[in-house]
């Protein structure tokens, strides 16, 4: 992650270098022709000689511009990428204190009906798997296909079909406030649990695994 941050620092540099560049030579040249033209040079002919320059110089300034918008637009959602990553982080600290410590479990409210401490601590980590899932897709390191595959596979499971018919209103409702990259997360997580439900009942724990052999 470091040096993806780093080569896109590098490439916004080299990008702003190279427009300063084309803009400094642009103001410049009206200055070096007059120094550099020969004396006898008639001032109509280095006026003509300058128009046809300015119309040269035309698309190379275009290209500075789309450089500079191109730069601010990589920086721009390098910044968000950051914020999702640090949101994320802030995310697994605190789930991971409540899984060290299930006395804190009550300090996140009454879930929408009883469950065991187990069963709580169940869903708290589903819901950081989720919240995971999210962030990437949000940034784009997720796609769609994957994300709705991964949750048909969660939701074959009870524990994850239980967390997501208590919880899902919740995702719907926060993904509302957040915008539409959010919201069609959401929509995605919510096409894997139509479809797991579509593949019959959820998956018993105590089914998860073989005991281990003797």
């Amino acid at each position: 992650m470091g040096a993806v941050r780093a080569y896109g620092k590098a490439r916004i540099a080299g990008w702003l270098a190279l427009c300063l560049g084309l803009v400094v030579l642009v103001a410049a040249t009206p200055f070096l022709l007059r120094n550099t033209a020969p004396g006898g040079m008639d001032w109509l002919e280095l006026a003509a000689i300058s128009q046809t320059y300015a119309a040269i110089s035309v698309p190379f300034s275009g290209l500075a511009l789309l450089g500079v918008v191109a730069s601010l637009t990589y920086q721009a959602r390098q910044v968000h990428n950051d914020r999702e990553d640090s949101q994320l982080a802030a995310h697994r600290e605190l789930t991971m204190r409540l899984l060290d410590d299930p006395d804190l479990l009550v300090c996140w409210g009454p879930p929408p009906r009883p469950l065991s401490a187990t069963r709580a601590k169940q869903h708290a980590y589903i819901n950081l798997i989720i919240s995971f899932w999210h962030a990437d897709f949000i940034v784009g390191r997720l796609s769609a296909p994957v994300v709705t595959g991964a949750a048909a596979h969660l939701f074959h499971g009870e524990i994850g079909r239980e967390f997501w018919q208590m919880q899902g209103a919740n995702w719907k409702t926060t993904a509302a406030t957040r915008g539409r990259r959010s919201q069609r997360f959401v929509r995605l997580v919510d096409e894997g649990f139509t479809r797991a439900g579509a593949d019959g009942p959820a998956v018993s724990a105590s089914l998860y695994h073989r005991p281990d052999p003797a």
